[in-house]
């Protein structure tokens, strides 16, 4: 008689299982991917701003300047309103908003962004 070697491996189940798996943080990245994206755009436009001389802008030519960049970029999400001028040993830019995505079923990401920028 032949005896039985040893089966070693991931049973077919156990494949489905881990595709499964993967197949969820998958879907998760694809959500938040294009969010984090957004927000490199958004801090981008800041900094562009910044470099043009918004020292010498006034608050509504700066939220005119960014609105003008973020159409561009097609980032729909962050609105002029989000934007600060701070007045202290020097001038910044803030922004400050979240980004809430929907996941599976009821659940879903909420993500908060706060950056600031020194204006030259």
């Amino acid at each position: 008689m032949k005896s039985l070697k040893k089966a070693q491996g991931i049973t077919l189940i156990g494949f489905v299982f881990v595709l499964a798996i993967l197949g969820v943080f998958l879907f998760a990245g694809m959500q938040i991917g294009p969010v984090y994206m957004d927000h490199m755009s958004v801090v981008k436009a800041m900094k562009t701003v910044a470099n043009e001389g918004g020292a010498s802008m006034q608050p509504s030519e700066i939220k005119s300047r960014i609105s003008k960049l973020l159409y561009v970029s097609y980032v729909d999400q962050v609105k002029p309103t989000d934007f600060k001028v701070i007045r202290g040993n020097g001038r910044e830019l803030q922004v400050k908003y979240t980004v809430e995505k929907p996941f599976l079923f009821n659940l879903s990401f909420l993500m908060k962004f706060e950056e600031r920028v020194p204006l030259n």
